[in-house]
């Protein structure tokens, strides 16, 4: 079997990465422009539900507005190296797991998602690692690509898909024949709210997901592998 992982808000919380970029961004301007307090008003932004403009908007409110800082500012953001970690379970389940068994698909901005590689140490732990972006923005999911190249040398029933985004994760491997895509549904994750298709398995955790690859589990049906264990 194949276990294809998503990255963000799978192996580790997205708004790790976010907090870490504001971080970033504070530290420039600190020394660019002399100016304090970026990470709290970014933050604040952030966390009341935010986004895209949120750079645009902290520079307004300290007087400061330039399109050409918000350029650099996206710049910094996404070329820093990342403070993020592993969340323990996703730790665990790739360490009970043969990086041949593994692989990762993930869209964004490739400077930002391979730093993201880097900082979790993934390299090392699983075999294939595709950032869609590599091959350009029309190759993101949904698009089928990335999923027919780590699905080369297995059939379609012996590959599966963890993600967390219900808009776009699952309509590929569903459409190749893959095995039912398990939703993870994290906490604090920032798709948390939307609801999971009747297709998918949902599960808060990656430790609830091991579960259903357990050794001695029978037949290709993951909703019956759940059972494994009882």
């Amino acid at each position: 079997m194949l276990i294809v992982l998503d990255l963000d808000d799978t192996l580790y919380l997205e708004r790790d990465y976010v907090r870490s970029g504001f971080k970033a961004v504070d530290a420039w301007l600190a020394t660019e422009c002399g100016t304090n307090g970026f990470l709290e008003r970014a933050w604040h932004y952030f966390v009341s539900g935010r986004r895209n403009d949120i750079f645009n908007q902290v520079l307004r409110d300290i007087d400061l507005e330039d399109d050409g800082k918000v350029l650099k500012m996206l710049e910094v953001y996404r070329s820093h190296e990342p403070d993020i970690q592993l969340l323990p379970d996703a730790l665990s389940f790739i360490r009970n797991h043969a990086s041949t068994e593994l692989a990762i698909i993930s869209d964004g901005h490739s400077v930002s998602q391979w730093a993201k590689v880097r900082s979790l140490g993934l390299k090392e732990r699983v075999k294939t690692i595709i950032i869609t972006n590599d091959w350009g923005r029309e190759y993101w999911k949904p698009h089928p690509r990335a999923f027919e190249a780590v699905q080369q040398g297995y059939l379609p029933g012996e590959c599966v898909y963890i993600a967390d985004n219900p808009l776009k994760d699952f309509i590929a491997p569903a459409a190749l024949g893959w095995m039912p895509s398990i939703r993870i549904r994290r906490a604090r994750s920032l798709h948390e709210d939307i609801p999971t298709p009747e297709s998918c398995i949902e599960v808060g955790t990656l430790d609830e997901a091991a579960i259903l690859f357990c050794k001695g589990a029978k037949g290709r049906n993951l909703r019956k592998r759940i059972l494994c264990l009882t």
